[in-house]
């Protein structure tokens, strides 16, 4: 079993919980941490013990991603995605789907254990099926677990190694990260989410990002200074800001393209490939790269878009932490504030499932992406399809990117070098007292856990293996006073 540590125990911690009871778990599993490969071992467990499992993937084309991991490790699997797809076999043990595609579909295949990706997006197809399989587990794969409403549909959530973690145990590149002065947000309106909470609405923010106040520092002179000449990813609020990104870039000699969901796949697939082997140095969207897009050689973030979804800072940031050969660390250049006001994307760790009601609603997902609309171009007088035409003709750019002049600087970690501090303080306090008193280590991140709120990660534990010969009065007291409100609380 070609595993690594942190993957096996993944597994064991699923079966643990569904041994308790748990029929839907959600498993939080960062940048790197191979949930694929989680899967597949998983999956063919089952089938090697005479059951059937469903594969979901979060769009139609992930599905050709997650055959190439099962292929790589041996592991057959049929596709359900149209009548004539090659891959077609409904006498497989194992079947991967998306989630579009069995929303359209009345018979669904029968399956022992249910694994579904990105399932922080959580449709009612996925409902439907907890429904129809209700003796069947669940295991929910993500990055990012923040949705509103997945603690009503998982009764657990397991994290059994942090970006962090990975990081230090050299899985994923160390990250630098640069930004400026904080933004004026102020008035910019937001915008409900389809996978819930609140963002700011694109139009608003487009609008704010083309008056004065704008983004901090030069895009371009922060790139040619910090970005080391990198292959780089850049976000920006609009298509026609990213657009317009490009354009800077291309007027300054550096070669950028812009990509969007407006393309067709093969145009978009030729731009991957290209950008992949070197042939330019920025590819520029507005949201497509956030998923689903995987190129280990992309060494630095250009980050143009302001955001409150802590969602979308995780999975932009995770785009350049892959290993490779070429990269020593990665960059991330925040124009928009997004660091100063969501922290380190690493450190952010998932430490309980949202509980509120949430009716999602798939009306426009079933869809890949939603269709331009059309208008008559103005050189041929054909119907196009925004923005461009078949003759060439592009629609003109009407917004423009407004910087300041900053010079971006590295963000120093003191004030989270004190949180880590404090946490090992503590960390190492509980320890002792468990020494003390002959409990198991294992109280101890119980303690953290009730005193934080969240499990103690391998950086607080790391140091926490050294003997602490006292135990502090104030950690005495905080346990003391635990007890009594715990007491209290009983009574």
């Amino acid at each position: 079993m070609d595993l690594r540590d942190h993957q096996a125990r993944a597994i064991e911690l699923v079966n643990d919980s569904i041994k308790k009871g748990n029929k839907n778990v959600m498993l939080a599993a960062p940048c790197s941490f191979g949930k694929t490969r989680v899967a597949v071992e998983m999956l063919a467990n089952v089938a090697n013990n005479g059951g059937r499992g469903l594969f979901i993937c979060d769009r139609i084309k992930l599905v050709q991603q997650a055959v190439d991991e099962f292929d790589k490790h041996g592991i057959e699997a049929g596709v359900i995605q149209g009548w004539d797809h090659p891959r077609s076999n409904w006498r497989s043990s194992i079947q991967i789907a998306s989630v579009q595609t069995l929303a359209r579909r009345k018979i669904w295949p029968m399956a022992n254990l249910v694994i579904i990706d990105e399932a922080h997006v959580h449709y009612k197809t996925h409902t439907r099926l907890m429904e129809e399989y209700s003796r069947a587990p669940f295991i929910g794969l993500s990055a990012t677990p923040f949705a509103k409403g997945l603690g009503q549909h998982y009764q657990d959530l397991l994290v059994p190694i942090t970006a962090s973690d990975l990081m230090g145990k050299g899985y994923l590149a160390p990250v630098k990260y640069y930004g400026g002065k904080k933004l004026d947000l102020k008035g910019v309106r937001t915008k409900k989410l389809p996978i819930g909470g609140y963002d700011y609405d694109p139009k608003a923010l487009a609008e704010r990002m083309d008056d004065d106040k704008g983004l901090a520092g030069d895009i371009i002179k922060n790139w040619l200074r910090h970005g080391c000449n990198s292959q780089t990813i850049a976000f920006s609020p609009s298509i026609a800001h990213s657009k317009t990104l490009v354009e800077m870039f291309n007027n300054a000699g550096i070669p950028a393209e812009h990509i969007d969901g407006y393309m067709d796949d093969s145009e978009r697939q030729i731009l991957f490939r290209e950008h992949d082997e070197g042939r330019f140095k920025i590819l520029s969207c507005s949201r497509l790269l956030n998923t689903g897009y995987d190129a280990p050689s992309v060494r630095c973030l250009i980050d143009a878009f302001p955001t409150k979804s802590i969602t979308q800072w995780v999975q932009r940031v995770g785009r350049v932490l892959r290993l490779h050969e070429s990269k020593e660390f990665a960059i991330v250049l925040d124009h928009a504030g997004n660091v100063n006001k969501l922290g380190f994307a690493e450190d952010v760790v998932p430490s309980e499932l949202d509980m509120s009601d949430k009716d999602y609603s798939e009306r426009n997902q079933v869809k890949e992406k939603k269709e331009p609309k059309t208008m008559d171009c103005p050189m041929c007088y054909q119907i196009m399809m925004a923005p461009r035409c078949a003759c060439g003709y592009e629609l003109p750019i009407a917004e423009r990117l407004k910087t300041d002049d900053q010079i971006l600087r590295e963000i120093e970690r003191e004030a989270d070098k004190k949180v880590h501090d404090l946490q090992v303080y503590w960390m190492n306090g509980f320890l002792a007292f468990a020494r003390q008193r002959n409990y198991k280590p294992g109280w101890a991140g119980y303690k953290f856990k009730d005193k934080f709120g969240f499990w103690p990660t391998e950086r607080v534990q790391r140091p926490a293996s050294k003997h602490v010969k006292t135990v502090t009065p104030e950690i005495a007291n905080y346990l003391t006073h635990l007890n009594i409100r715990r007491a209290k609380s009983a009574a």
